[in-house]
């Protein structure tokens, strides 16, 4: 069962591209400042961990870590400099143990599980201090996507629908009919391609040796199912972001922060969930929405991720809404 549950798991990859892949070296002469974690720093991070979480394929567990901060905050402080300045990740680093979680229907069916991923707790410690990082760099730099409300400081499924609400009832109280389309990535977390991501994060102004690191990371991953105690083999993973890691978050924010930069219409993110709506009381509004609805069609292609139509939905209301049709690829909603 594990053996097939990899199988199916890894069958839904996107293959690498070869004009995207890299050797690991810098792709632009200007090196950024060293990275300097600080002993006092990392033993704060590890005296922050939760030590009834399970550890990953290294066996580290993080109560251990946690017991024993005082005495491998040094070391493991020398370990993460070095790897973050020079790019070099440990191969336990790249490996990932998956746990499935059911989520509904048949239980045969691989689909309808979750993988979880348990990676190194050491290595987790390191993707949060990157992670500060590259979020200082994204703010000062200005790029951060105002619309997206998943996994941001400061907002949540909350902000996401009082922000929507708030827009689609002011059309509302105007008298004005309004359509929303619900969207929603296949498979979003697993088919992040990593030659794509990698390009954004270049052109984000993101300090160049954590680009690279995270390269590396990304690069020659592994992965195996663990169910009821038994382990299948390894196979490797060729796109999309750890879920279970702390930069997977942030990276998959980054990777889809140009999505919808054009649409006219009103558009929120809250991770991979996308809804985008707007005043449709005559054919030209309609018309926008799906001029909007196909940009949004035309990025899932050229960034190879693909909507799953079965989970898009549409809803119209106010008084006398004509119920307009939208075409989201060869599939349609009335």
């Amino acid at each position: 069962m594990a053996q097939y549950l990899n199988k199916y798991l890894a069958s839904v990859f996107n293959e690498v591209k070869e004009d995207l892949r890299d050797n690991g070296s810098m792709t632009n002469g200007n090196e950024d400042m060293e990275v300097d974690i600080t002993v006092s720093e990392v033993e704060a991070k590890l005296k922050q961990l939760n030590g009834t979480k399970s550890g990953g394929p290294d066996n580290l567990h993080p109560r251990i870590l946690k017991e024993l901060a005082h005495e491998i905050a040094s070391p493991l402080g020398r370990i993460f400099n070095e790897s973050v300045n020079s790019g070099v990740v440990p191969y336990d680093w790249r490996i990932t143990n998956i746990v499935p979680i059911f989520k509904k229907g048949k239980k045969s069916d691989p689909g309808n599980y979750r993988p979880f991923s348990l990676t190194s707790v050491v290595c987790k410690v390191l993707e949060k201090f990157l992670k500060e990082k590259v979020v200082k760099d994204i703010e000062v730099n200005g790029k951060w996507d105002k619309i997206q409300h998943g996994f941001t400081k400061g907002r949540s499924c909350q902000t996401n629908l009082i922000s929507f609400s708030e827009k689609v009832t002011d059309f509302l109280d105007k008298g004005n009919t309004v359509d929303l389309i619900y969207l929603d990535f296949s498979k979003a977390f697993d088919t992040v391609p990593h030659g794509e991501l990698l390009v954004k994060l270049e052109k984000m102004g993101i300090n160049m040796k954590i680009e690279r690191w995270i390269r590396n990371w990304l690069t020659g991953r592994l992965q195996r199912v663990l169910l009821k105690g038994e382990l299948s083999g390894w196979r490797e993973v060729t796109s999309g972001v750890p879920q279970g890691s702390v930069l997977g978050p942030i990276l998959f924010n980054l990777f889809i922060i140009d999505l919808g930069t054009k649409s006219g219409s009103v558009l929120i993110k809250f991770a991979d969930d996308i809804k985008l709506g707007g005043i449709a009381n005559i054919e030209k509004d309609r018309d926008i929405i799906q001029e909007d609805l196909d940009d949004l069609v035309n990025w899932s292609n050229s960034n190879r991720m693909k909507f799953n139509s079965e989970k898009c939905k549409v809803m119209h209301l106010g008084i006398n809404n004509k119920n307009f049709c939208y075409k989201l690829g060869t599939h349609h909603w009335k």
